[in-house]
């Protein structure tokens, strides 16, 4: 093929010397420098047009090559991206464009500062990777390994394990960076899904073991109080305080219980409205009390298969937690929708003091509560009812403006649905 190109080109030549002749004339004088001047043009494009023929293959083989390295990237369910030196992406997948709203923007050339000023959302993590992540493997000088929290738009975090592995040139120089992020989001949650069970499991032995012996000195020992309060009028105000003490020492030992005992559910057809506005009557005076005022707004109604009094118990968890929070003129909303995904969402948003940072990950968590009196065991319950109904609970909260929970289950079509398809399956 290349000996034929060249044939070619050689005869092309030799048209175009004898037309250049022919055209000049030989009266001219500078017959003979105008066909040195040819020859030595057709000897200089020989000369390039050899190049660029030798050199075709590899630059096919390199574009081959780049064209594999992308479908390959591109097909990887991980975050993968190469830097060169100074910092600058010079390649990445389809994963990480869509994961930092970078689809449209030429990244190439850019510095993760440079383009966080193209994705308003994600400008923080950006930053964070270049100044500090970053930072670290080149200053390691060797192979790297962190776990690094990216917010979603739609609330909460995905984590990711990141690999970065700096190159350096000989003299020691900076080469270039790559890095590989793996989603283990689902895995840390199994994870932590695995110690809070591991915890209740512990729990429920301890109270499957002590819970019935405290309650039978403790059934006497309230008994007694009682008979004797009325034959004591002046000390009465501490036997309200002692009978106070021993019912909050049996609702204890009765969470406990509730922990412990594995229980029998039936399943039933429930309307979700129905339910909160029971739980709604059943809170009104609590929540009176402390000048809180409860707003149920009905969005679209939705039924769910359930075991109802543990959705009520779910609820109560949850809708006392946000009075207590409001009290003194607070609000309390209880929002029913129905997700883009078709699951039914329970929001409860209250006007209180907030959680902070660093506790909402522990919600949940046996004998973990920001309240001095609290036991944390309301929300373990809640969490393991939630757990049994194949939903989840999500809590985002602002200091000092209110916390907001956030509870999907699955709604009654989605369950039938899912059973459609195991049937026909």
């Amino acid at each position: 093929m290349k000996k034929n190109l060249i044939i070619i080109y050689f005869f092309f030549c030799f048209i175009y010397i004898l037309t250049s002749i022919v055209i000049t004339g030989d009266v001219s004088s500078n017959k003979f420098t105008h066909l040195l001047k040819d020859i030595l043009f057709v000897i200089f494009n020989l000369f390039f047009f050899f190049l660029i023929v030798k050199k075709s293959p590899k630059l096919k083989t390199v574009e081959k090559e780049e064209q594999q390295l992308s479908t390959l990237i591109n097909s990887m369910v991980d975050f993968v991206c190469f830097k060169d030196g100074e910092g600058r992406w010079l390649k990445t997948n389809s994963f990480g464009l869509e994961l930092f709203q970078l689809q449209n923007v030429d990244y190439k050339g850019k510095t993760d500062t440079e383009l966080a000023e193209y994705s308003e959302f994600y400008r923080e993590a950006l930053i964070y990777c270049e100044e500090y992540s970053d930072r670290i493997a080149w200053e390691n000088r060797t192979i790297t390994r962190c776990e690094e929290k990216i917010p979603l738009p739609g609330g909460g975090t995905k984590t990711f394990d990141t690999i970065k592995h700096p190159l350096f040139h000989a003299d020691g120089s900076r080469k270039g960076l790559v890095v590989i992020g793996r989603d283990i989001t689902e895995k840390k949650q199994a994870e932590e899904r695995l110690v809070r069970s591991e915890k209740l499991s512990v729990i429920g032995e301890l109270a499957a073991s002590i819970a019935h012996e405290i309650r039978n000195p403790l059934t006497s020992l309230k008994g007694f109080v009682q008979f004797v309060r009325p034959a004591d009028q002046k000390n009465d105000r501490f036997y309200e305080i002692m009978l106070s003490e021993l019912e909050r020492i049996n609702d204890i030992v009765s969470e406990l219980l509730l922990l412990a005992k594995p229980q029998k559910v039936q399943f039933s057809e429930t309307e979700v409205s129905n339910t909160i506005e029971h739980v709604i009557s059943l809170l009104e005076t609590q929540a009176n009390m402390v000048n809180v005022n409860i707003n149920f707004i009905n969005k679209q109604p939705s039924m769910i298969n359930s075991e109802e009094n543990q959705i009520k118990q779910l609820l109560i968890n949850i809708i006392k937690n946000a009075i207590e929070a409001s009290s003194n003129g607070g609000t309390v909303d209880v929002i029913l929708d129905v997700n883009d995904d078709g699951m039914t969402m329970i929001q409860v948003i209250d006007s209180g003091y907030g959680i902070p940072e660093q506790s909402i990950n522990r919600l949940g968590e046996p004998f973990y509560s920001s309240k001095e009196k609290g036991t944390g065991l309301g929300l373990t319950v809640s969490f393991k009812i939630i757990e049994q109904h194949g939903g989840n609970i999500t809590y985002k909260s602002d200091p000092n403006k209110g916390t907001t929970a956030t509870i999907l289950l699955p709604s009654l079509t989605t369950t039938q649905n899912e059973k459609n398809v195991l049937t026909t399956s």
